[in-house]
């Protein structure tokens, strides 16, 4: 069996259902076009990430990037041997995930296999003119479902307001008229004593008769 090589999927970025597959012993990602991999986002860095080859695997190690690389929902701090179907993030909106592909595999899931006949149904037992058939599931007729008939279902009763908010409002009111009483008394007055009035009122002592 031939060693398997291995490639990316984009599940969510620029290109949905787009395979990068991993060619070299050392491929970078990034948004520059110098890169093996390069993912047009405004989120991905210029250099973002590189994978190695190594005898354990593909070790995935992120650049230095400014919004960061995270398989698996944890984001990296160092160099991550990749494991298959391990979920990888490149900002917020491109995902990728790692796989395996065996040549031979591939090959022999490409052709197409051979359609199994399905296997036959078993006679239903004859049923005799003297038996009674079983009862088939029961109907009910539109008619037997209860409706309103156009009457409409009473809605809740709303509950009086309570009477201290009425009080309340009451109270507010005459707060407000009496303000309003003492501030025209007072404007009366200050009208009455800048124009020396005052001896209008017969009552007033020292006013002439």
């Amino acid at each position: 069996m031939a060693a398997p090589t291995y490639q990316l999927l984009m599940r969510s970025g620029p290109t949905p259902g787009k395979t990068f597959p991993i060619e070299k012993n050392e491929t970078f990602i990034g948004r520059d076009l110098t890169n093996d991999i390069v993912i047009s986002d405004a989120e991905i860095s210029r250099r973002h990430a590189r994978m190695v080859m190594q005898a354990g695997g593909l070790v995935l190690e992120d650049l230095g990037s400014t919004n960061g690389t995270v398989v698996n929902g944890q984001r990296l701090i160092g160099p991550y041997l990749l494991r298959v179907n391990d979920v990888i993030t490149l900002g917020e909106h491109v995902t990728l995930v790692f796989e395996a592909i065996n040549p031979d595999m591939a090959a022999t899931v490409a052709s197409t296999p051979a359609r199994i006949p399905a296997p036959a149904a078993p006679a239903a037992p004859a049923v005799s003119a003297a038996e009674p058939a079983p009862p088939g599931p029961m109907y009910m007729p539109p008619s037997s479902v209860p409706s309103f008939s156009g009457k409409v279902p009473e809605s809740p009763a709303v509950e009086a307001p309570p009477a201290r908010r009425t009080s309340r409002t009451l109270i507010i009111v005459l707060v407000v008229a009496l303000l309003i009483l003492v501030c025209a008394c007072g404007a009366f007055f200050w009208y009455i004593d800048a124009n020396s009035l005052w001896c209008i009122f017969p009552f007033i002592p020292g006013c002439p008769g």
